[in-house]
C-alpha cells in the first residue's frame, strides 16, 4: 500500500527520527530498531533501486545490524546482482579509506571487497568503469593480515583482487595502468615474501590497527536474548 501524499510533510518533519530508526547506531534503542529494519530490507532483497540502502546500513559498521542484513549469506555476494557502476565503486574505496585495519567489521569488509571484486575480475574492463589509483590500491592492501595465511577469506579475496589488477596495462601500454599494476604486484609480494613487510610498500600510517569493539554500541541484553530465541523460530 502506498503512502498517501498528505503524509509527505510528516515524513519530512520527522526525517531524523525515521533515519535513526533504520540506520542509527548511536544508542542501544537505535541499534535495536535498525536490526529489525535490516532484517526487513534483507527479506525484500537487493535491487538497482534500493542498493544504496544496503550500502548505508553496512556503513553503520555495527555487528548486530550488519549480521541482520547479511544473514547466513556470503557478504561478498551481497551486491553481485548489480552491474558494477562508478558511483558504488567510488563509495567502496571511500569506505576503505576511512577505516583502519581492525576497525571495520569483517562482514562489512568482505561486502565492500565483493563490490570491488565484481568490478575488477577483468581488470581492464573494471578500470574503464573506475580508474583506481595507487592510493586507493593501498587502501585495499592495508587490510591484508600478515598473521593469517593466504587461505584466510579476507586475505584470499584481497590477494585475488591484487592479482587481477596486476595485469593492468599489459596489452595497451598505458603508463598509469602499468604503475597501478606494479604497485598491486608489489603489495602481493610484500605479503608472500618472508624478507619483506607491508610497511615496505604501504605507509605505516595506513597500517595502524584500531580495535572496533571499544566503540561499538550494543543492543540491550533483553533484546539479544529475544533475537537468539527468534533465530530458532520460523518467524
Amino acid at each position: 500500500m502506498s503512502i498517501p501524499d498528505q503524509y509527505d510533510d510528516i515524513l519530512i518533519q520527522n526525517k531524523q527520527i525515521i533515519l535513526n530508526g533504520i540506520i542509527g547506531a548511536a544508542t542501544p534503542s537505535e541499534v535495536e530498531s535498525s536490526v529489525f529494519f535490516a532484517r526487513y530490507i534483507r527479506n525484500i532483497g537487493i535491487n538497482p533501486t534500493n542498493y544504496w540502502i544496503f550500502l548505508r546500513i553496512l556503513e553503520t559498521n555495527n555487528k548486530y545490524i550488519v549480521d541482520s542484513l547479511v544473514g547466513n549469506n556470503d557478504p561478498r555476494l551481497l551486491f553481485t546482482i548489480l552491474k558494477p557502476n562508478r558511483a558504488i565503486i567510488k563509495r567502496a574505496f571511500q569506505l576503505l579509506t576511512v577505516w583502519h585495519p581492525g576497525q571495520i567489521y569483517y562482514k562489512v569488509l568482505l561486502a565492500i571487497l565483493g563490490i570491488i571484486e565484481s568490478c575488477y575480475h577483468n581488470a581492464n574492463d573494471g578500470y574503464e568503469i573506475y580508474d583506481l589509483d595507487i592510493s586507493e590500491l593501498n587502501n585495499i592492501g592495508k587490510f591484508l593480515d600478515p598473521e593469517m595465511d593466504q587461505d584466510y577469506l579476507i586475505n584470499a579475496t584481497i590477494l585475488d583482487i591484487l592479482d587481477w589488477i596486476s595485469s593492468l596495462g599489459r596489452y595497451d601500454g598505458d603508463l598509469r595502468k602499468i604503475n597501478v599494476a606494479k604497485q598491486s604486484h608489489g603489495i602481493r609480494m610484500a605479503y608472500f615474501d618472508n624478507t619483506k613487510k607491508l610497511t615496505d610498500i604501504i605507509s605505516k600510517v595506513l597500517l595502524v590497527r584500531i580495535e572496533r569493539e571499544k566503540s561499538e554500541v550494543k543492543p540491550s541484553p533483553e533484546f539479544l536474548a529475544f533475537m537468539e530465541k527468534l533465530s530458532h523460530t520460523s518467524i
